[in-house]
């Protein structure tokens, strides 16, 4: 096979289960390179930078694989969220992500635990109370955004939801709580819209997806309470409000159009996205096929695969 054709593979539950390669893939990864065909390697994590990823890729596989070959579920911020956040303060869900917020370019970028001793009264468990309450009124967080599962889920969703409901500055009053007129000003971004996702255990294991809709439930119950105190949402007297976010990772279109564009990277000058067509490979129909079903609209995928354990029978 030789191009036109070209490959956006997943890599948890397709060609790994938690870095241990299923039968066929690495067979498989080093008939695409020998053929020369143009593949990139597309997932809902992971919470590092592309290089990296793609070195623990090359290691697993026993195969080259380049930064460029590899689309995280948050690549897509690189373009999207960095050119309007980049000297502002974001607060980043995700263990050990806040350094990678910064190297791209997010540089004021604050993990939870980070954020959380600076207000140390947010989370009083983790914590001593005793630190300066520290007022960020003139300097709010602007943006949260969710890179990957959180470290401490009860932590990440009482400060992010704190930020949220004082609009950036927990030390301010909740205005958005008090106020039925006020606005949601901090914007929100989750990188993987995945509830689950296919891991050595048997069953599917909880991912970020699931911790959407935590936050989306407490929001709209806070804010539709009359009590100033979070009520169960049998209480809720007020409009409802919902919970104003933004998606990026499978099947969203960004991360379709990111796909492509590395893709086309790898392709000879002058080569467009209508010369080329492009299969994706997964296990989750919810996500990868969905992708490519999302993408149409681009010209991107004409034809979905479900990928079995018989990897090769697909490159010949």
């Amino acid at each position: 096979m030789t191009p036109p054709h070209a490959f956006v593979i997943d890599i948890d539950g397709c060609l790994s289960r938690e870095g241990v390669p299923i039968e066929g893939s690495v067979e498989a990864l080093r008939k695409l390179q020998e053929l020369g065909v143009p593949h990139v390697f597309c997932t809902n994590g992971w919470g590092s930078l592309e290089s990296d990823r793609a070195e623990r890729l090359s290691r697993t596989f026993g195969v080259d694989v380049s930064g460029d070959q590899v689309v995280l579920s948050h690549t897509p911020l690189r373009t999207e969220v960095v050119r309007r956040f980049r000297d502002s303060r974001v607060l980043v869900v995700g263990e050990g992500c806040a350094p990678v917020a910064r190297q791209y370019g997010l540089n004021r970028a604050e993990g939870v635990r980070e954020y959380g001793e600076r207000h140390a009264s947010l989370f009083p468990r983790r914590r001593s109370t005793a630190a300066k309450v520290q007022d960020d009124e003139n300097n709010p967080v602007r943006a949260i955004v969710v890179f990957e599962d959180a470290e401490d889920l009860g932590e990440a969703l009482q400060l992010c939801l704190d930020v949220l409901l004082t609009n950036g500055n927990p030390c301010g009053p909740r205005v958005l709580i008090k106020d039925e007129d006020s606005e949601q000003k901090v914007e929100v971004w989750f990188t993987n819209p995945d509830l689950t996702y296919a891991g050595l255990a048997r069953h599917p294991r909880l991912t970020q997806g699931s911790y959407r809709l935590c936050l989306e439930t407490l929001f709209e119950s806070a804010t539709s309470s009359t009590s100033t105190s979070y009520s169960v949402p049998s209480t809720r007297t007020r409009k409802e409000r919902r919970l104003k976010a933004m998606t990026v990772g499978k099947p969203t279109r960004l991360t379709g159009e990111t796909a492509l564009s590395k893709l086309l990277a790898q392709c000879p000058d002058g080569t467009t996205q209508d010369d080329i067509t492009v299969y994706t490979v997964g296990d989750n129909p919810y996500a990868d096929v969905a992708l490519a079903n999302t993408s149409k609209s681009l010209r991107f995928c004409v034809l979905q695969l479900l990928l079995c354990t018989d990897h090769t029978r697909y490159i010949q």
